[in-house]
């Protein structure tokens, strides 16, 4: 199991580094190397569809994201019916109807850059089953200082179970969302961030000690994740100096086009 920080968009920022990082030379008559398009898109049901498209960026470059690739036309099917997203701001390609995307269709997107097809195709995933947890309380010691067991009380994991039948792939978030929210080190001075665990082909999770760097009341997210998604994931767990190839799945690109689904659970996390 992995353990991600600042969500998924640092991640797919990381491996589009990588990729532009290996391709030394651009060419002006095809789109391979640096004049490929960055697609990054995640499909849910019941929400609006947002897809960005953007220049590759460097590892030394300061911003987030590249800089976006404008006046597109986006086609997203279903495979019955065809949408041409809006660009509402530069780079970002969106369509409104929130029935749009639905459980278990197949949606393709595709567009031309530079008079070649860009395209790539999703599956919606099933939304988990049975999700559940042996508690929905988590008591935290605090710590003093240090990355060990404070003295006092011993941690207690929670247990965190779903079915998974087919040997599905899962990806865990944690949203604090208290207002309220306290530093369980003393130590720490870094501000709130939402954080993930990228679970793998599993049905059980257990807490850990130092998963919580704040107390309060946590939207624990379990998102079945298609193998496309955990692939990019997990292809940017190297280090900044193993200059793989990046996974995608879009053709003629870079990036990620996939789609998911998830439960969720509250949990309410105090000091000991």
């Amino acid at each position: 199991m992995k353990k991600l920080l600042y969500g998924y968009s640092a991640v797919i920022a990381l491996i589009i580094a990588l990729g532009a990082l290996s391709s030394c030379q651009k060419t002006n008559d095809n789109i391979s190397g640096t004049n490929r398009p960055v697609v990054e898109a995640y499909l849910v049901p019941g929400t609006k569809t947002l897809v960005k498209v953007y220049y590759q960026k460097f590892l030394d470059d300061t911003i987030t994201y590249g800089y976006p690739i404008t006046g597109l036309k986006l086609n997203l099917s279903d495979g019955t019916n065809t949408v041409q997203l809006a660009e509402n701001t530069p780079g970002n390609y969106s369509w409104n109807d929130v029935n749009f995307i639905k459980d278990k269709k197949t949606y393709t997107l595709n567009f031309t850059y530079m008079g070649k097809t860009v395209s790539a195709t999703t599956t919606v995933p099933d939304k988990p089953t049975d999700f559940r947890c042996t508690d929905t309380l988590q008591r935290v010691p605090y710590r003093s200082g240090g990355f060990g067991q404070s003295s006092g009380p011993i941690f207690n994991p929670v247990t965190f179970s779903w079915d998974n039948p087919a040997s599905w792939f899962y990806l865990m978030v944690y949203k604090d969302i208290d207002i309220n929210m306290v530093p369980t080190n003393a130590n720490s001075n870094r501000p709130y961030h939402d954080t993930e665990t990228l679970l793998g082909q599993t049905a059980l999770f257990q807490t850990q000690l130092g998963l919580f760097s704040f107390t309060g009341k946590y939207q624990v997210l379990l998102f079945h994740i298609n193998k496309e998604y955990n692939d990019a994931i997990s292809a940017g767990g190297g280090t900044s100096l193993s200059l793989t190839t990046p996974s995608t799945n879009v053709t003629n690109g870079l990036g990620i086009f996939t789609s998911m689904q998830a439960d969720t659970v509250i949990l309410d996390v105090k000091l000991q």
